[in-house]
C-alpha cells in the first residue's frame, strides 16, 4: 500500500479508497399495515368512502353539539321541532333552527376531513378573495330566474300573482330576513356537502385534478344525480323537480369549475329558495311556506304548473336552466377565455 501526503502537508492518507459501506435494507412492511395501506389510501390519498365516513362522523358530533347548545336558549328550547298544525308547512324560525343545526354539523364534517387529510378549505372551493361580489351576483341571478319562471307562467295563464301574504304588515321585514338567513344557511350545508365537500374527493378519488377530463364530468354527474335524488324525501316532490334539482346541481358544478370557488352558486342557490318561499309565496320542494310577501296560485295540469312541488316541478323550467347555463358560461367562462 502507497502512502501518500495530503494536500495540506499533514499525516500521510492511503491511496486506495475503501469501498463504501452498504446501507442497510429496510425492513420489510407488516402484511397488516400493507393492507391497511391499500384498503384505506389510493391515487388521491383517503379513499373516498372513507373520506364520507369521516366527513360523516364530524357533521354528526357537531350537529348533536349544535342542538345541545340550542336547547340551553329557553327560545329556542320552546321552539318544536315540526309543525304539528300543518306538518308540510315551514315557518321561518323552525327553518333557522334546523338549518343551523345542519350547517354547524357541515363544518364538523370539514373540520374532520381537513384535520386528518392535512387540507385548506382552498382545497375545496371555498377560498375566493372576491366572495362577496360572486355572491351578490348568484343572488341577482337566482332571484331573476325564478322571477322569469313565474312570469312566463303568469303569461300562460298558468299561475296567478296577487298581493296580499300572510305575514303581519309589521313583521314582514323581520320575516323576510329570517326566511334569508335560513335559506343562506341552506345553501351553504347544501353547496358545502355536495359541491364543495363530495365534488372534490370524488373528483380526486376518481383520478384527481389534472388527470384529464373523466374524473371531473363523472364526479359532476355523480354528485349531481345524488343530490337530485335526496329531493326524493321531500313531501310533494315530483319527477321533474328531482330532475331540475340535478340539474341546476350540474349547472352548480361547471360555474365552480370556471369560477374556482362555490359562492356564486350559494347566491343563487340562497335567493332561488328565498324568492320561491317569501316573496313569491310558492311550495320549494313540495314544502309550504307559513308566512310570504305575495302569494301565487297556479291552475292547470302540475306537469306545467309543477303542482304541490312549487315552480320547480314545472317542465318549462327545464329550458329556463338551459338560458342559465348558457348566461353563467359567456359570464365566467367565455370572459375569463376572452381576459386571458
Amino acid at each position: 500500500m502507497i502512502l501518500e501526503p495530503d494536500s495540506r502537508g499533514s499525516a500521510p492518507v492511503s491511496a486506495q479508497t475503501e469501498s463504501p459501506v452498504p446501507p442497510a435494507e429496510m425492513p420489510e412492511m407488516p402484511f397488516e399495515t400493507r393492507l391497511l395501506n391499500a384498503v384505506l389510501f389510493g391515487r388521491g390519498g383517503l379513499r373516498v368512502i372513507w373520506r364520507v365516513v369521516l366527513f360523516l362522523c364530524g357533521m354528526i358530533l357537531f350537529a348533536a353539539l349544535a342542538e345541545i347548545g340550542l336547547m340551553l336558549i329557553p327560545g329556542f328550547r320552546a321552539l318544536p321541532l315540526s309543525n304539528v298544525s300543518a306538518p308540510h308547512a315551514m315557518s321561518a324560525e323552525l327553518l333557522m333552527r334546523s338549518e343551523f343545526v345542519s350547517f354547524v354539523g357541515m363544518i364538523g364534517g370539514f373540520v374532520a376531513v381537513m384535520l386528518v387529510c392535512h387540507q385548506s378549505p382552498r382545497e375545496y372551493f371555498w377560498a375566493d378573495r372576491r366572495w362577496p361580489r360572486r355572491m351578490v351576483g348568484g343572488m341577482a341571478a337566482g332571484f331573476l330566474a325564478l322571477s322569469a319562471l313565474l312570469a312566463a307562467m303568469h303569461g300562460l295563464h298558468l299561475a296567478n300573482i296577487s298581493r296580499g301574504g300572510n305575514a303581519a304588515a309589521g313583521g314582514m321585514i323581520e320575516q323576510g330576513m329570517l326566511w334569508g338567513c335560513g335559506f343562506l344557511m341552506v345553501a351553504l350545508f347544501e353547496e358545502g356537502t355536495f359541491r364543495c365537500f363530495l365534488l372534490r374527493s370524488l373528483e380526486m378519488g376518481l383520478g384527481g385534478p389534472g388527470k384529464g377530463q373523466r374524473s371531473w364530468w363523472l364526479a359532476t354527474g355523480i354528485s349531481s344525480l345524488i343530490f337530485g335524488g335526496i329531493h326524493w324525501t321531500n313531501h310533494g316532490e315530483s319527477a321533474v323537480g328531482v330532475c331540475s334539482a340535478a340539474a341546476i346541481g350540474f349547472i352548480f358544478c361547471w360555474v365552480i369549475r370556471w369560477t374556482g370557488s362555490v359562492w356564486w352558486a350559494v347566491g343563487f342557490h340562497a335567493a332561488w329558495d328565498w324568492a320561491q318561499t317569501f316573496f313569491y309565496g310558492t311550495p320549494d320542494s313540495g314544502i309550504l311556506p307559513q308566512t310570504h310577501w305575495l302569494t301565487t296560485t297556479t291552475a292547470g295540469l302540475p306537469f306545467w304548473t309543477g303542482g304541490a312541488t312549487g315552480p320547480e316541478g314545472s317542465v318549462l323550467i327545464l329550458p329556463l336552466l338551459v338560458l342559465v347555463l348558457l348566461g353563467a358560461f359567456l359570464i365566467f367562462a367565455r370572459g375569463r377565455a376572452a381576459a386571458s
